[in-house]
């Protein structure tokens, strides 16, 4: 039996509220974290659709990071310099049809593979993750999809960062299960 004004009890059930607390906000992180291991990860329904920027378009969105970075120092005139034209290649690989289906028929397939082509293929002389990292949230907000029903964002600044540097370092072989773990990450704000 518990007395309310036992300090000791008190914290007990304050650490046991704490503890729900945590259990029940990251419950899909669980999840998630066991489907991987147990090779389960699949990849989610999704929304269909999503609308790519053309060249032009993510190149001058690109184009106004690369002036805010390099007003704060933050990045040199090589930011996001095209190298030939990987990112003309890489949009149309995006928006491409097999036997007349969309090859990326979600939004979420889209983001996901638009953030890992940029980061991996390198379209850039300098800056792929933090241009890949842009284009990936300038993809989700052209689409309406950066923030989730209730005004938060769908991944906060620490996520797109680990993200970012998962899909940098990880092996090509890794390459179809972080797809699926980025897909399942924005499918959840659906």
């Amino acid at each position: 039996m518990t007395n309310d004004h036992d300090p000791i009890s008190g914290l007990a059930a304050e650490a046991d509220s704490g503890l729900l607390e945590i259990i029940s906000r990251y419950t899909q992180t669980f999840l998630w974290l066991q489907r991987y291991d147990e090779g389960m990860l699949t990849e989610p329904t999704g929304q269909s659709g999503g609308t790519l920027p053309s060249e032009t378009q993510a190149s001058a969105a690109l184009a106004q990071l690369k002036a805010a970075l390099m007003a704060r120092g933050e990045a040199t005139a090589l930011f996001a310099q095209p190298r030939g034209d990987g990112l003309g290649a890489l949009l149309g690989n995006l928006d491409q049809t097999v036997f007349g289906d969309p090859a990326y028929p979600t939004v979420e397939s889209k983001a996901a593979h638009l953030l890992y082509f940029v980061v991996k293929n390198h379209p850039f002389s300098d800056g792929n993750k933090r241009s890949g990292a842009f284009l990936f949230v300038d993809f989700l907000h052209r689409n309406g999809r950066l923030f989730g029903k209730k005004g938060e964002p769908v991944i906060n600044d620490t996520g797109l960062a680990a993200l970012t540097l998962l899909v940098a370092e990880s092996d090509p072989k890794q390459k179809d299960v972080l797809i699926r773990l980025v897909m399942n990450m924005l499918v959840v704000y659906v």
